[in-house]
């Protein structure tokens, strides 16, 4: 009886912490733009991330947990190096061109906001492990509902499925007033990481029962906030997953990996180079494409840069702060190409490093780390992340990067990782941490 007692208290004390970590959760989501102003502003989200932080570094200073810390650390500083390398590419920069404190702070809490966001995943993993995974999913979804009833309620059900309808049929080309009301940016490009990961992780995902509920759910938020270049950044992470499926030697997995990895920085690097050709303009001209206000915000910052080792930058929040000092009647306030915005910011070999950090090292560390299964997953999301911010400004967004954190981050903290050197290949590769008995009785599927 007392051992009952005891149980039933666990889990009480289990789900309660649940529920408080949800709604922090929640509240960070939904509070996407709004700040507190104390002589410097501090966004909600940044507030409840450090909250969830600490609050996670308190469950681990009652209830230590050495292993699942010790694998959240070494990934929390694999995530954390690029955001580090843009500032120490800065500090010179800053300092040697007297840039204005606006630029400098600007660059900084970037970097800040994308940090509190990492340790709130870590923290959500270290108190739940992959549970943390679909909670956070769960926060995100709860934000998406309360947006959705305040949107129901003022505009009726009906004329919103109306819309959704139309977003959906005309592919993003008929928006009305309510659906645009649905429109939360960054929420729905952190949405598409998570329908990547169900759609390259499903073996997993179909095992854990809240995975297989969110999954509805998920999809009808991130249609309900329908972004193109977000659809187009899912097929092409589905596109990389598809040929390293049908090209990847097994004994070369690695190999192959950090190939494509290497391969994707040089051509987001020819992709600048493009756009400074006049990449837009061309697409304008020839295709009669509508790029959307890209081809002239190209145009406008053409001035202040161009592509080659003598090129170093002008500091991270250069662009930021160029885009806030125009004048009110601009409606764009900013350059809706990350992949362009951190090379002026940082100049050409502040790029290479950060692009090495943040697709090859995570991909070499990741394979390593979590099996090659995993190392490929990393590049398909990564791969969808890079794919929209060449046309949008993903690469600081909060939940974006606090989304691709702890899905990167929750491969291998059940078990021990091992090498999956069947990396896309389903077959039942025994355990070396099984018993001999059940490691003798695998076999091939």
């Amino acid at each position: 009886m007392e051992h009952m007692r005891s149980e039933g208290l666990r889990e009480y004390k289990t789900k309660f912490l649940e529920a408080v970590y949800f709604l922090l959760a929640c509240g960070m989501y939904y509070f996407h733009n709004e700040y507190l102003d104390l002589g410097i502003h501090f966004m909600y989200k940044f507030v409840l991330a450090m909250v969830i932080a600490g609050l996670s570094l308190l469950t681990f200073l009652i209830r230590t947990d050495l292993r699942r810390g010790g694998l959240l650390l070494r990934s929390l500083v694999l995530l954390a190096l690029p955001g580090l390398t843009a500032i120490l590419a800065s500090v010179p920069l800053w300092v040697f061109q007297v840039q204005q404190m606006t630029q400098i702070r600007r660059g900084l809490f970037d970097q800040i906001y994308s940090l509190a966001i990492l340790f709130a995943a870590a923290g959500l993993l270290y108190a739940f492990g992959r549970r943390g995974l679909w909670l956070n999913l769960a926060a995100m979804l709860g934000a998406n509902a309360i947006t959705l009833v305040r949107v129901v309620r003022e505009n009726g059900i009906g004329q919103y499925l109306e819309e959704l309808r139309a977003l959906i049929v005309t592919f993003a080309g008929d928006t009305g007033p309510a659906i645009q009301q649905m429109e939360i940016h960054e929420l729905t490009f952190a949405l598409g990481i998570y329908l990547v990961y169900y759609m390259l992780n499903w073996q997993e995902c179909r095992r854990e029962r809240a995975a297989r509920v969110l999954l509805a759910p998920t999809l009808f938020c991130f249609l309900s906030g329908f972004k193109r270049i977000g659809v187009a950044a899912i097929a092409a992470a589905l596109l990389a997953w598809l040929v390293m499926k049908l090209l990847v030697r097994r004994d070369r997995g690695r190999f192959f990996l950090m190939t494509a990895s290497f391969a994707a920085v040089g051509v987001l690097f020819l992709y600048i180079f493009l756009v400074k050709q006049g990449l837009f303009e061309f697409l304008a001209l020839r295709f009669d494409l509508d790029t959307m206000g890209r081809r002239e915000l190209s145009e406008f910052i053409d001035r202040y840069y161009w592509v080659g080792p003598n090129y170093f930058g002008n500091g991270a929040g250069f662009v930021s702060r160029l885009f806030s000092d125009l004048p009110e009647d601009w409606t764009i306030r900013a350059l809706h190409n990350d992949i362009l915005m951190l090379y002026i910011d940082i100049g050409f070999w502040g790029f290479w490093m950060w692009m090495l950090c943040y697709l090859p090292l995570r991909v070499w560390c990741i394979s390593k780390w979590q099996g090659l299964r995993h190392g490929a997953l990393c590049l398909c999301l990564q791969t969808y992340v890079l794919a929209t911010a060449a046309t949008d400004n993903t690469l600081y967004y909060v939940y974006v990067t606090g989304a691709l954190a702890i899905c990167l981050m929750s491969g291998g903290l059940e078990e021990p990782g091992e090498e999956d050197h069947a990396l896309l290949h389903r077959e039942n590769t025994p355990s070396k941490y099984a018993p001999k008995r059940l490691a003798n009785a695998g076999g091939s599927r």
